[in-house]
Order: structure tokens, then sequence, then C-alpha cells
């Protein structure tokens, strides 16, 4: 019963995280006034990130953090949940399927003008999954069964993911009503 309850949890507070990384990636956040879609890309590696850092523009400290620490961030679940996921949980394969979903989803906020493309917001995405991935590998370490890590990952997501779930929705709430 209780293995079943864990199970349920886990795949609710996963797909909660994809409603939210689709929500947060594909959000239509950059129109112009005359309702063109506005479409922006970098294919420079480490170029926005040096401007940012840099000060060669000028952009708010909250907005350089929201970006490089979000474009990691965001995707520390997405390694520990395909670890989880995987059969076969070998590195390299773990890691050429998240670098092809954050390269999948910088092409389709290009095509559809989404946002920005950017390479590093690619690069970013992808120390957040490495982030993930060896975060499994520890819990493994730590847990030293397969069960009893996704157990504590379900319970960590289930720590974060409630009030993180919360606050989404009450900004839903504030944002259509």
């Amino acid at each position: 019963m209780i293995k079943k309850v864990s199970n349920i949890a886990f795949y609710v507070i996963a797909i909660f995280y994809v409603f939210l990384m689709l929500d947060l990636f594909f959000r239509i956040n950059v129109i112009s006034s005359s309702s063109e879609i506005l479409r922006s890309y970098n294919l420079i590696p480490f170029k926005t990130i040096w401007d940012y850092t840099s000060g060669n523009i000028y952009v708010s400290k909250s907005l350089v953090r929201h970006n490089i620490l979000g474009n990691i961030v965001v995707f520390i679940p997405y390694g520990l949940y395909l670890q989880v996921l995987l059969k076969n949980k070998v590195f390299g394969k773990s890691l050429l399927i998240v670098f092809t979903t954050s390269i999948s989803i910088e092409i389709i906020q290009f095509v559809f003008g989404l946002g920005a493309a950017d390479i590093d917001d690619v690069i970013l995405n992808v120390c957040g999954g490495i982030t993930g991935i060896i975060g499994y590998k520890v819990l493994l370490k730590l847990f030293r069964k397969v069960s009893r890590t996704k157990t504590a990952i379900t319970v960590i997501s289930l720590v974060i993911g409630i009030p993180i779930m919360f606050i989404y929705f009450m900004v839903c709430i504030h944002r259509y009503f």
C-alpha cells in the first residue's frame, strides 16, 4: 500500500514538474505591439552569460540570477526523474537526453517566437541536468537500493514541490482573475 501511494505521489509530482517546465519555457512573452512574433537567438556559447556577468549590457541583478540560476535549477529535477525512469542509467545516455531536450526547447522557442533561443540556456540546462543525474548517483550510494532512492526522491520532491505547486496555482489564479 505504501509503495503504491509513493508511486502515485512520484508520478503526480513528476507530471506537475513537466507541466511547470512547459509553462516556463513556452509561455508567450515576447510579442510586439503589432502582434508580430519577435524572434531572438544567440548561437555564441557563453555570450549571454558573459554579457550579464561582466556588465556589458545593463540588466537587473535579479534578471541575471533568474536567467542563470533558473535555467540550472529547473533541469535538476529532470536529471533526477530521468534516472528514476530509465532502465539503463548510463551517464552518457542520460546526458544526451538532457541535451536533446534542452536543444529541442530552444528550437521550439525560436520557431514559434516564444522567447529568446540561446545556446547559453542549453549549457545552463545541461549543467542542471548533470547536477540531477549526479544527485541521483549520490542518493543511490546513500540509500543503496533503487527503490529506497526513488522513495527519497519522491519525499524530497513532495517537500519542495507542494509549496511550489501552491505558489504556482496562486500566481495563476492572480493572473487570470
